[in-house]
C-alpha cells in the first residue's frame, strides 16, 4: 500500500510542476499554491516510506533551504520572481542531496533556462515581450519531473 502512495505523490508532483509551467507561461506567476501543494505531498511522499533512513528526511530540507536562499538571492536581484524561487526550492526538496539527481537537475535546469534565453531572443512579436519576464518554472519544472520519473522507474537508486 505505502509503494501505491508513494508512486501517486510522484505522479501528482509531476503534474503540479506541470500546473507551474502553464500558469507561468500564461500569467508570468507560479501561484503560491503549487509550491505548498508540493511541499505537503513531498510530506506524504516520506511519510508513506520513500525517504529512508528517516535522517535523510532532514537532508532533503536542508537542499531544499539552500536552494531557496539561492532563488531568494536571484529574485532580490531581479532575476528570478518570488514563485519561481518557491518553485526552485521545493524541486530541491523533492529532488534529495543524492548528488547525482542534484547534479542532473541543475545541468538540466542550466540547459532548459539557455533554451528558454534563445527562444526568448527569437524575431518574433511574442517572443519579443517574453524578454521582460521569463517564465523560469519551464527551466525549473521538465528537470525536476525528469529526475523524480528517473527515480521512480528505478525504484530508488
Amino acid at each position: 500500500m505505502a509503494d501505491v502512495v508513494v508512486h501517486i505523490a510522484e505522479a501528482a508532483a509531476c503534474a503540479l510542476f506541470a500546473a507551474s509551467v502553464a500558469t507561468d507561461v500564461r500569467r508570468r506567476e507560479v501561484p503560491n499554491a503549487v509550491p505548498l501543494l508540493l511541499f505537503g505531498l513531498f510530506a506524504v511522499y516520506a511519510a508513506a516510506g520513500a525517504v529512508r533512513p528517516l535522517g535523510d528526511l532532514w537532508q532533503h530540507i536542508a537542499v531544499g533551504a539552500i536552494i531557496l536562499a539561492a532563488g531568494f538571492g536571484l529574485f532580490l536581484t531581479g532575476r528570478f520572481g518570488a514563485g519561481d524561487a518557491k518553485l526552485f526550492a521545493v524541486a530541491g526538496v523533492w529532488i534529495g542531496p543524492a548528488l547525482s539527481h542534484l547534479t542532473l537537475f541543475l545541468f538540466g535546469m542550466a540547459a532548459f533556462a539557455l533554451a528558454l534565453v534563445v527562444a526568448a531572443l527569437l524575431p518574433f512579436e511574442r517572443m519579443r515581450r517574453m524578454r521582460k519576464e521569463l517564465p523560469f518554472a519551464v527551466a525549473i519544472a521538465p528537470p525536476a519531473v525528469i529526475v523524480l520519473a528517473l527515480r521512480a522507474l528505478s525504484d530508488g537508486i
